[in-house]
C-alpha cells in the first residue's frame, strides 16, 4: 500500500505524483493516436481548420516534461523551497497578473497607431517580454501551491478514494488554453462538432475558416477562446487573477474526477449531457474555488451557492432595467430566445439577421463578440448558467445544492447519472420540478 500511497499522495509534500502523471499522459496519448474508425476522412470543419489545430499530444508531451523534472527538482534535500517561498511567489506572480494585461493592451495599442514609432512599440514590447519572463519563472512554483491548497480542499471535502488519496490528482498548467471551433447546423441551435485551435490564430484566418464553412457546406461555424482545457495537466488560463484561477482550475479538475464515473463519461453523448457536465463543474467549481481563495487570503468565501438562476420556463424578467442601463444578461437571453423562435419559423436568414443587428447593439455598449450566431449560441449555452442558455438546469441543479451539505454531496448526487431521463428521475426523487 505504501508504494501507492507514495505515487497518488497530494501534493502538498512537493512529491510524489510524477509516476502516476506519466502513466496518464501515457494513456491519454495512446489513447489520443489509435484509430477509431475511418480516421483518414475528415470532417468538413477538420478539413477547414487542419492547418490551425492546437497540438494537444505537443502540449502534453512538453509540459509532462517540464513540470516534473522541476517537481523532482525541488524534492532534492539542497533545493530549499518551503511553504513561505512558494506563498510569496504566488503574491509576486499575481501581481504580475494585471501588469501582463495591461502592458499587452499597451503593445497593441502601439502597433494600431496609423503611424507606428518603432522604438516606442520595441519598448513596450521589452517590457511586456520581460514581465512574461518573470512569470514563467514563477509559474511552476505558484502552480504547486496552488494544486496544493485546492487538494486540501478536495481531502476536507471527502472527495477523493480513501483517506487523504486524490483521484485523479490536480494537476494543472497556466498557459493559453486552446481556442475551440464550434459548428451548428444554420436552422437551428446544436452543437454538432467542436475542434481545438491554436489560441494565436488570427482573426484574419478565424473569418477565413468561419466563411468557408458557411459557403461550402451550409454550417454555421465560429472560432471562440476557451476559459480552461480539461487535458492533463488541465490548461488554465494565465490572464486570470487568483479567485477566477482556482475556479478555473477546480472546473478542469471536476471533468477529470467524473470521467471515471458515468457522468462524466456521457459527457461524449453529446447535447443536454454535455449541458449536465458543464453546468455542473461551474457551479461546484466556482463554490470550491471560492473556498480555496478564502483560506489562502484569509477572507470570508463567496456566497456560494449563488443566487438562484433564472428558470427561461418562467417569465424571465418581471422587472424592467433601470433607465440608461444596459443589462447583458437580459439582453443575451431575449437574443436567443428571439433567435430560436424565428429558427423554429424557419425564417433562417431572418434569424442571421437579428443575432447580427444585436451584435452591432452589443458593440455600441461596450460589449465586443466578434461573432454571433448559430455555433455562438450553441457553444455558450452548453453552461447552464450563462445567458445564452434556455435551459431550466442551472436553476434545478440550484435546487439539488439547496438540498445538500456541501458541493460535494451535489457532485456525489449526480456523478451516477448516464442520462438526461434519469437526471429527471432524480429530479422527481427530490421534488423538484423536471422537463425542459
Amino acid at each position: 500500500m505504501r508504494p501507492v500511497r507514495w505515487a497518488v499522495h497530494a501534493p502538498e509534500r512537493g512529491k510524489s505524483r510524477w509516476l502516476v502523471v506519466m502513466l496518464l499522459v501515457l494513456y491519454g496519448v495512446v489513447a489520443w493516436m489509435l484509430p477509431r474508425g475511418d480516421t483518414l476522412s475528415f470532417t468538413p470543419a477538420q478539413a477547414a481548420s487542419a492547418s490551425h489545430r492546437y497540438g494537444l499530444l505537443s502540449f502534453e508531451l512538453e509540459n509532462f516534461m517540464d513540470k516534473w523534472i522541476h517537481r523532482v527538482y525541488t524534492v532534492f534535500p539542497w533545493t530549499d523551497t518551503g511553504i513561505e517561498d512558494r506563498k510569496q511567489d504566488m503574491a509576486r506572480y499575481f501581481e504580475i497578473v494585471p501588469l501582463i494585461r495591461d502592458a499587452q493592451f499597451k503593445v497593441l495599442e502601439e502597433s494600431s497607431r496609423d503611424v507606428i514609432a518603432p522604438q516606442a512599440l520595441q519598448q513596450r514590447q521589452r517590457t511586456l517580454d520581460d514581465l512574461l519572463g518573470e512569470r514563467d519563472d514563477l509559474r511552476d512554483s505558484v502552480e504547486e501551491y496552488l494544486e496544493s491548497a485546492i487538494s486540501a480542499q478536495l481531502v476536507d471535502l471527502d472527495l477523493n478514494v480513501i483517506g487523504d488519496f486524490i483521484w485523479p490528482p490536480v494537476d494543472f498548467r497556466i498557459d493559453n488554453p486552446p481556442s475551440v471551433l464550434v459548428i451548428s447546423p444554420r436552422d437551428r441551435i446544436e452543437r454538432s462538432e467542436t475542434v481545438l485551435i491554436e489560441p494565436d490564430i488570427s482573426i484574419a484566418d478565424m473569418e477565413l475558416i468561419e466563411q468557408s464553412l458557411f459557403d461550402d457546406f451550409d454550417l454555421s461555424a465560429a472560432i471562440m477562446r476557451t476559459g480552461g482545457l480539461a487535458s492533463y495537466p488541465n490548461v488554465i488560463p494565465s490572464t486570470r487573477d487568483l479567485l477566477p484561477l482556482l475556479e478555473v482550475a477546480a472546473h478542469e479538475w471536476i471533468h477529470a474526477y467524473l470521467i471515471f464515473y458515468p457522468l462524466g463519461r456521457s459527457f461524449f453523448s453529446g447535447g443536454s449531457m454535455i449541458e449536465l457536465n458543464e453546468t455542473l463543474a461551474n457551479l461546484v467549481g466556482d463554490e470550491i474555488g471560492g473556498a480555496v481563495w478564502a483560506t489562502l487570503t484569509d477572507n470570508e468565501a463567496p456566497v456560494r451557492p449563488p443566487p438562484a438562476p433564472i428558470n427561461p420556463q418562467d417569465e424571465p424578467f418581471e422587472l424592467e432595467p433601470e433607465p440608461d442601463e444596459f443589462d447583458f444578461f437580459r439582453f443575451m437571453r431575449d437574443t436567443r430566445l428571439r433567435t430560436d423562435e424565428l429558427l423554429e419559423a424557419g425564417d433562417v436568414d431572418g434569424a442571421e439577421a437579428w443575432m447580427e443587428a444585436r451584435r452591432i447593439k452589443l458593440q455600441e455598449n461596450g460589449f465586443l463578440i466578434r461573432k454571433l450566431n448559430q455555433a455562438f449560441f450553441a457553444f455558450n449555452g452548453s453552461y447552464g448558467d450563462n445567458p445564452s442558455s434556455v435551459s431550466p438546469t442551472a436553476r434545478q441543479m440550484w435546487e439539488l445544492r439547496q438540498q445538500e451539505t456541501d458541493a460535494a454531496g451535489l457532485l456525489k448526487a449526480l456523478r451516477g447519472v448516464s442520462s438526461y431521463s434519469e437526471f429527471e428521475a432524480l429530479l422527481e426523487r427530490r421534488g423538484i420540478t423536471a422537463g425542459r
